[in-house]
């Protein structure tokens, strides 16, 4: 079985409480026997993408106990130039999308950030050349081989007017549930953005989100504020068996 930890919206800079939020969630996933064999942080690590934000980020994160690797992609709040000198990605002037094995799966983490010119652009985009990449990894895969899709913004609506106001834009959405149509063994798109647990579909296929570390972004049906951080963190344990069923759990912490 193939245990994967995932969290999101970190947001390092936005409040004060956000890294000992942070710091649950990992001592949670530390905890675990069975150990996580693999732990997602799918977006905004940093609020406003400075350079103090990301040193912030780093030095919580680097607290995780391990032995699983921490696989972490960009959101809206994070800045592209930044976020890659934080990785240590190379400078290429375009999206930093990452292709990771672990387990014997592939992970393809997808940069799905429109870079801001004057202010920050909250809704997601995938390029051609970005779809393009996907659609390459996912070929020369070997035969079999499960793959995650993980990137920020959600593909489809989440019912949630104000985040599905700022998903994943048409028709890169559209292009990218066709990419996925084309290839077996994808088990599932694991994204954030929505500050939520969530379980939907998107082009058959299972679409999770990890849940809010830094607060939880409320339904129009609930009697509480829009962002909230009143209420605990929130991440998803995804087992997955050799079937690639995967089974997702969410805790708050």
């Amino acid at each position: 079985m193939l245990r994967i930890a995932h969290f999101s919206d970190t947001h390092f800079g936005w409040r004060s409480s956000s890294p000992g939020r942070v710091r649950r969630i990992l001592d949670h996933i530390a905890a675990m026997d069975p150990p996580a064999d693999v732990v997602l942080l799918s977006g905004d690590v940093a609020d406003h993408g400075t350079p103090e934000e990301y040193a912030e980020a780093g030095s919580v994160l680097a607290d995780w106990a391990g032995p699983a690797p921490l696989l972490v992609l960009p959101g809206n709040h994070d800045n592209r130039a930044e976020f890659g000198r934080w990785l240590g990605l190379p400078d290429e002037g375009r999206p930093l999308h990452q292709a990771v094995e672990v387990g014997g799966a592939l992970f393809l983490l997808l940069d799905s950030m429109v870079p801001a010119v004057t202010e920050r652009i909250d809704h997601g985009e995938l390029d051609a050349q970005s779809l393009e990449w996907l659609d390459a990894r996912l070929r020369e895969r070997p035969a079999g081989q499960a793959a995650f899709v993980c990137l920020h913004h959600p593909p489809v609506e989440v019912g949630q007017p104000a985040m599905d106001a700022i998903r994943l834009r048409e028709p890169d959405a559209k292009g990218f549930a066709e990419v996925l149509a084309r290839h077996p063994n994808v088990v599932a798109v694991l994204c954030g953005h929505i500050h939520s647990a969530c379980a939907t579909q998107c082009a058959g296929l299972p679409m999770l989100a990890g849940g809010g570390a830094a607060s939880t972004v409320t339904l129009e049906e609930e009697d509480l504020p829009f962002i909230t951080a009143t209420l605990p963190p929130t991440f998803a344990l995804h087992l997955v068996g050799d079937d690639l069923r995967i089974v997702t759990h969410w805790r708050a912490v």
